[in-house]
């Protein structure tokens, strides 16, 4: 049976629109220049449905998960470089072959075949286990058959974790175009670098963005295994190094800085950083923020010993609360200096439970609304009785 492009397409439409697509296999291309191979398959992200393309070129795969318009547009691209195609349905194989002459199709019945939008939350990972994804090798989560290892797992799905905040991140500052199809990138104190390397890779090789990524951190053997690495993977715009947040002038504008884990004040210093070098987008996941619970300690007027005595009688909760007291106010310092922000959870499997990310986009809050907000900020600082350094740090970038 012979067939144009079109009927290819609409083979496709019908069968994902009825939730009767498996997958599909786009192999031997036309030019050999060309992926060797591409594979689809549908899977549901946050309720909606994408389509996830996987493509091998030079021993490497790269993902990137499509929405269905996004889809059927790369599917009319695609469709002429590659001279066999199937297609698996509920209830078929649907065989394409391109010579020639042009397409031929053949139809096989096959089992039904249910098709399940996984309660395996695995598959509906950015990152693929069972996929061999180089830097994932390199850092010893992957063998070299692309298996999760048992011991890195968690690892595994902390990064994962990590990605869709950051394609969530990424979308919000293209629909409110503060970025286009290039990002430059600061990650403070990047440690081992797992997520550093897992950041380059999605917005390079998964969302195809010229980026340039900078890891700080003050560990010079770390940062010289890291651009090692880098090196190796041919992470061309990724480098590390060794220096402390407070001098970095590496940049003198970014698009997103990312600070994981920084301790204390540390924090407070890398959010600086953010505003110094103007940065359209600022997630930051705090640790061991004792700097209040401290001055709770010392302070006269605090209504942690007064009205929240239940809380100041008892160490362990003042210091629970002092921790949620100091990233509720570095969300509303960042919100008087121009940012919308959410407080959410960040799922680390491999260090605690859960942890908080501050997160903050940067936007353009009316004068009313600022006015509310320094009210709200100044009842709050007198009301934790403290001075913390971050109110001395971000005071000079409160809009007025």
């Amino acid at each position: 049976m012979k067939i144009i492009v079109h009927d290819i397409i609409d083979i496709f439409k019908e069968n994902i629109s009825n939730l009767e697509f498996i997958r599909g296999v786009f192999s031997n291309p036309s030019n050999p220049n060309l992926y060797k191979k591409i594979n689809l398959k549908p899977v549901e992200i946050k309720g909606d449905i994408f389509i996830q393309f996987e493509s091998f070129k030079d021993n490497k795969a790269f993902h990137k998960n499509l929405s269905l318009k996004e889809t059927f547009t790369y599917l009319i691209e695609i469709i002429k470089d590659f001279k066999q195609i199937l297609i698996t349905t509920s209830k078929q194989e649907i065989q394409i072959l391109q010579n020639k002459k042009g397409f031929s199709l053949k139809r096989k019945a096959i089992t039904s075949k249910k098709l399940e939008f996984s309660h395996n939350k695995q598959k509906n990972y950015i990152l693929q286990d069972n996929t061999e994804i180089p830097f994932l090798i390199k850092l010893g989560v992957m063998s070299e058959n692309g298996k999760v290892t048992k011991d890195k797992f968690n690892k595994f799905r902390q990064i994962n974790k990590y990605l869709e905040f950051i394609e969530d991140t990424l979308k919000e500052l293209q629909e409110k175009k503060l970025v286009d199809n290039s990002m430059k990138i600061v990650d403070f104190g990047c440690g081992k670098s797992y997520l550093t390397f897992a950041l380059y890779h999605y917005l390079k090789n998964i969302k195809n963005l010229n980026v340039e990524i900078i890891g700080l951190d003050l560990k010079e053997d770390v940062i010289n295994h890291c651009n090692s690495i880098a090196n190796d993977l041919k992470f061309n715009n990724l480098k590390f190094l060794k220096g402390d947040i407070k001098e970095f002038n590496q940049f003198d504008n970014v698009d997103m800085i990312f600070s994981l884990h920084a301790c204390n004040n540390a924090t407070d210093y890398s959010l600086l950083k953010g505003l110094e070098l103007r940065a359209k987008a600022i997630l930051a996941v705090p640790c061991c923020q004792s700097e209040i619970n401290q001055k709770i300690d010392k302070s006269s007027t605090t209504e942690i010993k007064g009205i929240l005595s239940p809380f100041g009688n008892h160490g362990i909760l003042q210091e629970k609360f002092s921790s949620l007291a100091t990233d509720a106010l570095r969300a509303l310092a960042l919100e008087l200096c121009g940012f919308n922000t959410k407080v959410i959870e960040f799922i680390d499997m491999e260090h605690t439970p859960k942890n908080i990310l501050i997160k903050a986009i940067k936007g353009a809050p009316s004068e009313d609304k600022l006015v509310k907000k320094r009210l709200e900020y100044d009842r709050y600082i007198e009301f934790l009785g403290v001075n913390p350094i971050i109110d001395n740090l971000l005071q000079p970038y409160f809009k007025k």
